[in-house]
């Protein structure tokens, strides 16, 4: 099992933001997990699409507040929102909103059609 204090893991300062990798501490290695900490007005750099990983991606807002832009669409989200970019052509991106936001980033390709995850919390439901 693994488990993180996103305060207890080290900050890296990219171009793109202050990253966290969250992957190695996690042990995890079948879907892409980061953090980042942003503030209102810092330029990011960060509005991109996956069409050539063909990744889908969603966005937990941990603190703060975000603008997120996925397409067409600009949605506002604040602490324990989670935001999706399903299609990989889509352009996304976002912009703190308040001082010290925190977003957790977790991407992957799309799963095989034998695992749809989460489909056990319906069928658990209905037994």
């Amino acid at each position: 099992m693994g488990s993180v204090n996103l305060d207890d893991q080290p900050v890296t300062a990219t171009p793109y933001g202050r990253w966290q990798q969250l992957n190695g501490a996690l042990n995890v290695n079948a879907f892409g997990i980061n953090a980042v900490v942003c503030e209102p007005g810092e330029d990011l750099g960060i509005e991109h699409d996956e069409t050539e990983t063909g990744q889908q991606e969603a966005y937990i807002v941990v603190t703060g507040r975000a603008a997120f832009t996925v397409g067409d669409q600009r949605i506002e989200a604040g602490p324990g929102t989670v935001v999706a970019a399903p299609d990989p052509a889509v352009t996304r991106g976002f912009e703190a909103l308040e001082p010290n936001t925190r977003i957790v980033c977790v991407g992957a390709a799309p799963a095989a059609e034998s695992q749809p995850f989460g489909e056990w919390i319906a069928d658990a439901a209905s037994a």
